[in-house]
């Protein structure tokens, strides 16, 4: 936000006003000097009762050419109130009025301090307009909102909450919860972070003591956006409800504990998977949020371009050999190995996974998770489920020395493997295997492709704005050598939560090896052996792939830049 017109200085107004005489201003304005400017020139003159806070408000929002407000709680929307933190608010006198199409209004004492501005539009997301309005009236109206159990918001989010439209539940075949006994608003708080997090498609929620406050955040598309800062006493009853859902002993003195529960929002179920672990503020929480009864996406809907989608549906024809879908924690490697699987799933086919937890229930698909206490580790269950004759085996992670050989054996042996690992892309990912061991004659002879993924937010189609590229911008995109000339940038509406984005969509690059990789794998070549190799066969990158969708408005460049640096 700027302020480009001329601004006259309070004093002034103040005298044109015929509130302030010449005088009474320049004594004010002597004692500031010799405060060395510590307050301000409107707080001399109020504590001097030369004026009142509201005329010198008044006359500030005259100088910039905003309203004048006299704020009251019930002017200020409190979902808008929640959007900053309470430390910042009070700290700062900054009193968010309310939210229109990604415009957040709030009301400042100082109208003139911009680096408060920009500083609100950053902890927001959100563009700004201000308002002036007295210190007095601002923190009054924020100890009517703030100090209370959180009422403010789970009373309003709840307002239109149908009866039965959430319903918390313990986890299948887990015994009935007792519930401690916790006060209405402990519950409302509780009602309201699940169902306001599935209803924006939250992944997770974390719940964050500090020393003061409690810090809620959901994690949507990918990133961390604050939700709630409810006082700090709420935080040993919340969890303390939570953990009892979820069949957890929230008496034992375990620093680290893990459970299970169960919501139905509108008649949809999901399974939330709650794990706590002690820090140097109390107990963080984070609750994973998975949709029990949807069904894999198609191969179509997760973002690969049409080349590499025939690419990659080839791939899934062969009849042997071992498959690898790469990338870090949290870019979709699970979505990809499903829709794959769902992709090979006939009536005459034995397809088997080896999961490290199981998400999701795949109709028609033999699921068999991990189970450490009982010995049966990656290993030791892909071994007993080789036993079942598989056409087609799945593993959500080739980590160590053992599971990779044995991974290798079964293609060898006539089987389909494909398997997820952690790597940053399809070169790495074979290096990672040679080095943990695996033979490379083995590996070369196996491998069939590799898959690397990211996941990008993608724009909300609702408000997202074309742009033509500034001078600068546009040297940026020319050294990483694209030539974009129309760009679309996030603006928030009401449909995606004012952030802009809704979604995520992936980003890809496969190698295929032909003979001649095939061969430097087989001989156990280095990593920049293997990159140079397979850059001369020029394949398209992740963010050739990436920049490709943010020039067709589904993403933003800086969201290709920033998972693919």
């Amino acid at each position: 936000m700027s302020i480009t017109r001329e601004l006259q200085p309070l004093g002034q107004l103040l005298i044109n006003r015929g509130i302030l005489e010449s005088a009474q201003l320049n004594r004010a304005l002597d004692e500031q000097r010799q405060t060395n400017h510590q307050k301000l020139l409107g707080e001399i003159l109020v504590e001097r009762n030369l004026c009142s806070d509201q005329q010198v408000a008044e006359s500030l929002a005259q100088a910039h050419g905003i309203p004048f407000v006299r704020v009251t709680p019930k002017l200020a929307d409190p979902r808008a109130v929640a959007k900053l933190p309470f430390e910042f608010l009070r700290r700062n006198c900054v009193l968010p009025m309310f939210c229109v199409e990604g415009m957040l209004t709030v009301a400042l004492p100082e109208p003139e301090n911009l680096f408060l501005v920009e500083e609100i539009e950053r902890r927001s997301g959100l563009r700004v307009q201000i308002v002036a309005a007295t210190s007095r009236d601002i923190l009054a109206t924020l100890e009517a909102y703030l100090p209370a159990d959180c009422a403010f918001v789970v009373d309003d989010a709840l307002a239109d909450l149908q009866p039965h439209a959430l319903r918390l539940t313990e986890a299948a075949g887990a015994k009935p919860a007792r519930l401690p006994e916790v006060d209405p608003p402990v519950i409302k708080l509780t009602d309201y972070c699940i169902y306001t997090a599935i209803r924006q498609r939250a992944a997770e929620i974390h719940i964050e003591p500090g020393d003061t406050d409690l810090r809620i955040r959901f994690r949507i598309d990918g990133r961390l956006v604050h939700r709630l800062r409810p006082p700090r006493r709420m935080h040993a009853p919340l969890a303390a409800r939570l953990k009892a859902l979820a069949g957890m002993n929230s008496t034992s003195d375990r620093s680290q504990m893990d459970g299970q529960m169960r919501a139905i929002v509108e008649g949809h179920s999901y399974s939330l998977f709650l794990s706590s672990i002690e820090s140097r503020a109390g107990e963080k929480l984070v609750v994973r949020i998975v949709e029990e009864d949807r069904a894999p996406l198609k191969l179509e809907k997760l973002g690969f371009s049409y080349d590499m989608l025939k690419q990659w549906r080839k791939l899934l024809t062969c009849s042997a050999g071992l498959i690898i879908v790469c990338g870090p924690a949290g870019s979709g490697k699970r979505a990809v190995l499903y829709s794959s699987l769902m992709e090979r799933n006939t009536e005459d086919a034995n397809l088997c996974t080896v999961e490290d937890r199981l998400d999701q229930a795949l109709v028609g698909i033999n699921q068999f998770p991990i189970d450490p206490a009982a010995a049966m580790d990656f290993a030791a269950t892909l071994r007993a489920v080789m036993r079942q004759e598989p056409d087609l085996l799945m593993l959500s992670d080739l980590g160590d020395l053992e599971t990779a050989r044995l991974a290798t054996q079964a293609a060898l042996s006539g089987k389909l493997v494909i398997a997820a690992m952690h790597a940053a892309d399809p070169v790495s990912a074979i290096s990672r295997l040679m080095h943990l061991g695996l033979e490379p004659h083995l590996l070369g002879s196996t491998i069939q492709g590799v898959l690397s993924r990211r996941l990008v937010r993608r724009l909300c189609p609702n408000c997202k704005a074309a742009y033509e590229p500034t001078s600068a911008q546009k040297r940026q995109l020319d050294l990483r050598g694209v030539g974009l000339t129309t760009l679309y940038r996030a603006r928030g509406c009401e449909r995606c939560h004012n952030l802009g984005f809704a979604g995520q969509i992936g980003i890809h690059e496969l190698l295929i090896p032909d003979d001649t990789i095939r061969e430097r794998i087989s001989a156990g070549a280095t990593l920049p052996d293997l990159r140079t190799a397979a850059q001369q066969r020029g394949y398209k990158s992740l963010r050739a792939d990436g920049l490709e969708k943010a020039h067709a408005g589904t993403t933003t460049p800086e969201e290709v830049f920033r998972v693919t640096i």
